[in-house]
């Protein structure tokens, strides 16, 4: 082992560089710390991936349903003089092959999406609820705010970690039956006629992590531990739920909108343009309740992480 008086310095003679995204060094190393869980992995995103392949398969008997249908008419052994009968059988293969040739794929991304709302709630719950409160209790905050960070710097960095896995959940899901739906459509009918399905399916995945991500987070800069954030991420859920059907009913129908996953579920359905009767919850209750929620999660974390930089 070399001794302290006998080594030779050198003089850095390079350049450092700050990157333009300091949220970016919080974000990748977070995502390293996380992605080792594979145990965790593996529970928690096979069956997403085990309904995926289900629901593209249906989506793929659909069109190839609505191929053979086009191919071999019912109506084949009507006379050929009969205009009559004639036109009634295109119209009739029409409406018969243009149900099945979309196979109401809106309808279930919707049903699909609230399927895999709660995938996501389980990833971004396990992987960023000890995101705030385990840097605290490790005193990590302290290096992390004595470099030229700040605390949206931080924020963002821990608020990408827990919204890539729910994204993972809520997003590519989605795209992937879209992709296929495109692929197994004739001459690319799906995306002629129901494009306006993957932007909307992109926005609904957004609303629905940023939502998630800001309640797990929120839950992470209260509690002192991991499992106390679990606790409560999933006890709000079930006790606003619970609450909101004893009040909506007792009381009031617009305290149903205090349960916040009736309130995304009655936004996906709208911003994926179906409307459905049994939610409880009307659009614009929906968004008033969930505009409140997002803006009093981000009014409590920035108050507890200008607390921990003031600790640091």
């Amino acid at each position: 082992m070399a001794e302290t008086h006998l080594e030779v310095y050198r003089r850095f003679e390079g350049t450092l560089h700050e990157h333009r995204l300091r949220a970016w060094p919080i974000w990748t190393t977070g995502l390293r710390t996380a992605l080792k869980q594979r145990r965790a992995l593996l529970l928690l995103y096979l069956p997403p991936v085990i309904a995926t392949v289900i629901f593209s398969f249906v989506v793929y008997l659909g069109f190839m349903a609505s191929e053979q249908l086009e191919r071999e008419s019912p109506f084949e052994g009507l006379g050929e003089g009969d205009i009559q009968e004639r036109l009634a059988s295109g119209v009739v293969m029409g409406v018969v092959s243009g149900g099945l040739k979309m196979l109401e794929v809106t309808r279930q991304i919707i049903e699909f999406n609230k399927a895999m709302g709660f995938f996501a709630l389980l990833a971004v719950a396990w992987f960023g609820s000890g995101l705030f409160c385990e840097d605290r209790k490790a005193g990590a905050h302290q290096l992390y705010f004595a470099r030229p960070i700040t605390r949206l710097d931080y924020f963002l960095g821990k608020f990408g970690v827990a919204a890539f896995f729910g994204l993972c959940a809520m997003l590519v899901p989605p795209l992937v039956i879209c992709l296929v739906a495109s692929i197994s459509s004739p001459e690319w009918a799906f995306l002629k006629e129901e494009w306006d399905v993957i932007p909307r399916a992109i926005a609904l995945a957004f609303l629905w992590t940023t939502v998630v991500t800001l309640l797990v987070l929120l839950a992470s800069s209260l509690a002192a531990r991991r499992s106390f954030a679990l606790i409560g991420v999933f006890g709000f859920f079930m006790l606003s739920g619970a609450m909101s059907q004893a009040l909506g009913h007792l009381v009031s129908r617009r305290f149903f909108a205090l349960s916040l996953g009736d309130d995304l579920n009655t936004l996906g359905s709208q911003i994926l343009g179906r409307s459905d009767a049994g939610l409880p919850v009307s659009p614009g209750e929906a968004w008033v309740a969930v505009s409140v929620f997002v803006a009093f999660a981000l009014v409590v974390i920035a108050a507890r992480l200008r607390r921990l930089e003031v600790v640091a």
